[in-house]
């Protein structure tokens, strides 16, 4: 059975009713409009072929390696279906995000965690999660940049996962949704997916969290030939095939990926720096420092659960940030500067500091 995902629930409660949004993890949403493409042609039958051979272009790989999906979380979905089987175990990050571990555990997977340190920058400790596998442990899941902190992990790392699970017969799964951020493709390539790194590794993304482009539902799954296999037929047997209008206008919208990675920058420039700065100021706090991306980790040591104070900051002065309740951080809150223009982000950092004093 699918257990509820809390923090999705709990989000839904403030989205889009806060004037100040701090939250949401995602670059704003782009209108078909604003893209200004033509049209794509809805009845067209190769576009089930051209929607695969344009997420393998985009992620410089071969289109045998690629299944099409309804956004990431589809994806992590078909993913799991391909590589684990009820009683298998799992282990994933903590601090984590929720729906990696409510995917498998709605697939009669156990799921079992390893820690990424605060006092380790984050980082993924490759002994650590060879010292939690177990006999029927099938899989690890990382996500790079991880969600919560946006710390990025190292290619050596994953390396060295990939030859930690290949000696027990396991996959190594790398969410890299938020991958792209060190380097926003502007000739609409990224070519520095996980899964070039070992043939191992499986990775999981979609256009949603760097792109603005989360309504088009544009994912996939990146794998080796027998997890390509397993990820289709989980896809034919749970959704048939997905609409042909989503291929239509998921090869079309792959096409636009490097103007909106210069969206994406001018969105995102200077509002990291005032994070920083705005942290510092904090008494006692501290945050997980991410060298890009969107979002970070603040942590408000000796506080307890921060959930409640969050809630009231959201109703009292109309500003939101992700609480880390719902992360495996109850201390701390996953900050962003994604939705707001600068002067705005500044605005909502004053009107959240009497969160760190109470």
């Amino acid at each position: 059975m699918f257990a509820r995902t809390r923090y999705i629930a709990w989000a839904m409660q403030f989205y889009g009713k806060v004037p100040y949004d701090l939250a949401t993890s995602g670059i704003p949403y782009v209108t078909w409009s604003e893209l200004g493409l033509p049209a794509p042609d809805v009845d067209d039958p190769g576009a089930f072929a051209a929607l695969r051979s344009a997420i393998a272009r985009y992620n410089d790989v071969s289109p045998a390696e690629v299944v099409p999906a309804l956004g990431t979380s589809q994806a992590i979905f078909l993913a799991y279906a391909a590589m684990l089987s009820p009683g298998d175990e799992l282990l994933v990050e903590t601090p984590g995000y929720e729906p990696l571990t409510r995917a498998a555990e709605g697939l009669g997977v156990t799921v079992r965690t390893f820690e990424r340190r605060a006092d380790e920058g984050y980082r993924v400790a490759p002994e650590r999660v060879a010292a939690a596998m177990g006999p029927r442990t099938r899989a690890i899941v990382v996500t790079s940049l991880h969600n919560p902190t946006g710390v990025r992990v190292g290619d050596d790392a994953i390396r060295e996962l990939a030859s930690v699970a290949e000696a027990r017969g396991a996959h190594v799964l790398v969410d890299e949704v938020y991958a792209p951020f060190d380097a926003l493709p502007e000739d609409g390539v990224f070519r520095t997916s996980a899964r070039k790194l070992a043939p191992n590794v499986v990775a999981v993304s979609s256009l949603t969290k760097c792109y603005g482009l989360g309504m088009y539902r544009v994912g996939w799954v990146l794998g080796p030939e027998e997890i390509v296999e397993r990820a289709e037929a989980a896809a034919i047997a749970t959704f048939g095939h997905a609409p042909l209008a989503h291929a239509s206008y998921g090869s079309a919208v792959l096409g636009a990926v490097g103007p909106l990675s210069s969206r994406a920058k001018a969105l995102l420039a200077g509002k990291r720096e005032i994070a920083e700065r705005w942290v510092a100021s904090l008494p006692g706090a501290r945050w997980s420092a991410p060298e890009d991306g969107l979002f970070g980790l603040v942590t408000l040591p000796g506080r307890g659960d921060l959930l409640s104070s969050i809630e009231a900051r959201a109703r009292e002065a109309g500003v939101l940030v992700g609480a880390g309740t719902f992360f495996g951080a109850p201390e701390s809150f996953r900050l962003s500067w994604a939705s707001c223009d600068a002067a705005r982000f500044a605005e909502g950092l004053r009107l959240l500091a009497p969160l760190a004093s109470r």
